[in-house]
Formats: structure tokens, sequence, C-alpha cells
């Protein structure tokens, strides 16, 4: 790619960079770079912080075909051996299409299983997934007053060592729990449950179905015709997507359309473009939430639709307010908030806090084949309602990626198991 018609100028924040890159080049813009500068003042005094921003336009160049293929021989050189394999299963027969709900109803749509390359022969499998149709104010107040309480309960429990001085008096599965970093009141309630069940089984042996994920199957984890993922930059968010639009394109046989509203990082357009190219669907940018309603109705005939959003800090107030309002034209099915599964326990509630805007749908935790204990995740679910959708595993594209299953997260839980990348 090469950039034509450059401009560079001054802006008082990101929304405002790219309103002037669209005014003055038109709505094919992306912003090239921008970086905090100091300008005005007196003799160095009273200078005021504003962007300085590169923006301008991306044309292909004449060689681009070639350069283009050649990069993506290598850098995904796994899907494409992949799409070589799939290439000689007969495609699943495709369930009866079903209509997209209507804001305000409820939502039943039926996916594809997601399954490693070993099982690519794997039948179809098909589920009807209802999806939560509260009002949205209700459910983003809900996730706002569940993080009160959580908040002052971290605030109530005692430090860790006063934690860990009473685990040898503590019943021996509760130890187990806290040994994986999970919190001692959802452990406590984990056993009270457990009593009142009057189950006759251990305590391990239930503990799966006290593990609230999305659906049994991948079909039933996706949730919808039209999907939103949210997230914090630099926790797979994109790769994530390119991994759900692999395994539905190829071995769902679905006709998936990928959108992205990043247009603020030319790396992640471009990563979605070449996933795009490998597997043959359409990609479109949504520089200007004014088109949706032309962009979905061209689109009307896709089984999937998988919108990804401009992965910055949660703590970006002018990235928050994009993604409300996103919400609101997009009216997706089903969001699924991307957390990184290797952060801290407060950084889970704060990620939460911030993208709890929109109604959450369900969590897709990542990385989790770089951190050792999974209590945080348990407790992010546990507190919140909310369920599991998929794990991610590594980079690998279309493999590592898992479908949310409550006895798969107990083996990882009390290292049973250990990461496989490759293995859904």
């Amino acid at each position: 790619m090469r950039v034509e018609q450059q401009i560079e100028y001054e802006a008082s924040s990101d929304a405002e960079a790219i309103k002037v890159a669209r005014d003055r080049l038109g709505r094919e813009a992306v912003i090239l770079s921008s970086r905090p500068v100091k300008v005005g003042g007196v003799m160095g005094f009273f200078k005021r912080d504003v962007l300085w921003v590169t923006a301008g336009i991306l044309v292909p160049d004449r060689d681009d075909a070639a350069k283009e293929s050649r990069e993506r021989m290598v850098a995904f050189q796994h899907l494409l051996e992949v799409r070589k394999a799939v290439d000689g299963v007969a495609p699943p027969e495709r369930p009866a299409p079903v209509p997209a709900r209507e804001p305000g109803t409820a939502s039943a749509f039926s996916n594809p299983v997601v399954t490693p390359v070993q099982s690519a022969k794997q039948a179809y499998e098909s589920a009807m997934v209802p999806a939560d149709a509260g009002p949205i104010v209700r459910e983003v107040d809900e996730i706002k007053e569940i993080l009160g309480r959580v908040l002052s309960r971290l605030e109530n429990e005692g430090a860790p060592s006063q934690i860990q001085a009473q685990v040898s008096q503590l019943d021996e599965n509760v130890r187990k729990l806290l040994d994986a970093d999970v919190d001692k009141s959802i452990a406590d309630n984990m056993m009270a449950e457990f009593e009142a069940s009057g189950l006759q089984v251990p305590f391990e042996k239930w503990l799966p179905t006290a593990v609230n994920t999305m659906g049994v199957d991948p079909t039933s984890a996706i949730g919808g015709k039209k999907i939103l993922f949210a997230g914090p930059t630099g926790v797979g968010k994109t790769t994530t997507i390119a991994k759900i639009a692999a395994t539905q394109s190829l071995w769902g046989n679905k006709k998936v359309v990928l959108m992205t509203a990043d247009t603020y990082r030319i790396a992640a357009v471009e990563q979605l473009r070449t996933y795009a190219k490998i597997l043959g669907i359409p990609i479109e940018v949504i520089a200007d939430q004014k088109d949706m309603t032309g962009i979905l109705k061209k689109y009307r005939e896709a089984d999937l639709i998988l919108m990804d959003t401009a992965g910055r800090s949660h703590y970006d107030d002018s990235r928050i307010d994009e993604l409300r309002a996103l919400y609101k034209v997009y009216s997706p099915d089903a969001v699924h908030l991307v957390i990184a599964a290797n952060i801290k326990y407060r950084d889970m509630l704060s990620v939460i806090d911030r993208m709890g805007v929109v109604p959450i749908s369900a969590l897709i935790f990542t990385k989790l084949d770089e951190t050792s204990t999974y209590g945080t995740i348990l407790n992010v679910m546990r507190d919140f309602g909310l369920p599991a959708s998929f794990f991610t595993i590594g980079q690998n594209v279309p493999n590592d990626i898992e479908v949310a299953r409550g006895e798969r997260f107990v083996d990882l839980l009390y290292g049973n198991s250990s990461i496989r990348k490759g293995q859904a």
C-alpha cells in the first residue's frame, strides 16, 4: 500500500483528528499516526497539549498483489494449509435461515461447530440460543450495581496474609479453590451451594455444573447473527475474531462478513483484510456510523456478521462513547467482552466497569497460555453472572480457540490438564 494525499495537522482529541481527516480528504481517509505535543505558550510557559496527526488515503501499489501474496504465504501458512485440508471435506447441509432479531426481542440463531483441524469432518451442529432481551439501561445498571458490591466486598475482606493464615482450618475443597486464586467469599458460596445440592458426587465432579458458560457447543456459544466484540487494547480481540470467522466459514459453510469500526489502527484493519482475502469473505470498514444501515442491508443474506471495535484503553472516554453509539446503531444480537486471563482481578473489574456501557452477553478469555492460575476467571463469571463463551490459547489461526466448557475449565483450575495449543 502507498499513501496518497497525506496531510498533517493539530487536533485536540482522536475524535477531532478523524473528523478533520474525513472533512479534508473524504470518507476513505485514515489516521496514519498521532503523537502528543505541546504548542503555544510564552517563553516556554502556558503550553497546551495537542495531538500532531498525520492522515492520508491508502491506495494499492501496482505490485501489491504479488507482495501481499508472498507475505500471506509466510504469515498465514497454517491457515492456508487448513483451507486446503477443508477443500476436500463435503460441506454440511445448511440449516434453514433464521431471521435476525428485531431490537427488544429474543434472538435465536443457529451457528456452526468450531472444531480443530483434526476434527474438520465432524458433523454440523445447530442450536437455538435465546438472548436476553431486557432493556439496555437496566442491563447496564445491573453491571454497575454488581461492580459496586464486589468492590465493597474486596475492601472489607482481610489481607491475603490473613486469609492464608486461615487456610489450614478450611475444607480441602475450599483450600484448592484459594490456591487457584478464587476469592474466599466465592469459594465459601460455592461450597454452600454444593452442600445444598444434595448430590452424592465429589465436589470436583459437581464444580463444572457451577461454571457459567454460553453454550455446550460453539453453535450456542456465539449467540446470534450480528455479533459485536469489545475489549481493551492488547487482549487479542482482532485475532480472536479471525479465528471465529475462519472456523465458521471453513467448517460451518457460513456466509461470514467481517466488519471493523477501528479506523484508528491501520495494522488492525490490514490484519483483518488479509484474513478476509485468505478466507474469501467480505470485509467492511465502518468509517461513518451513518453508513451502517446501508451496509447491513447489503449483507442481509449473510449468516454471520462479526464486528470489531477500536481496541483502545478502557480509560479512553472517547472510545467508550463510540462503543455506546456503535451498539445503538448496530443493534447486535450478542456482545462478547474480550479479557486477557493473565491480568489481575481488579484490572478485570476495571475493564467490565468501563466496557459495561453496553449490555454484555458473554466473556471471551484470551491468553490462557500466559497464566498459571485461573481463579480470577471464575471470580468474574460468578460475581457478574456472565457466561464465558470462548477461551483462546495462542496466536495460531484457526486452532488456538476453544468453546468455554465447565469440565475443561475445572481441569485447568485444579491443574489436572495443561494448555495444548491447537486443541479446541
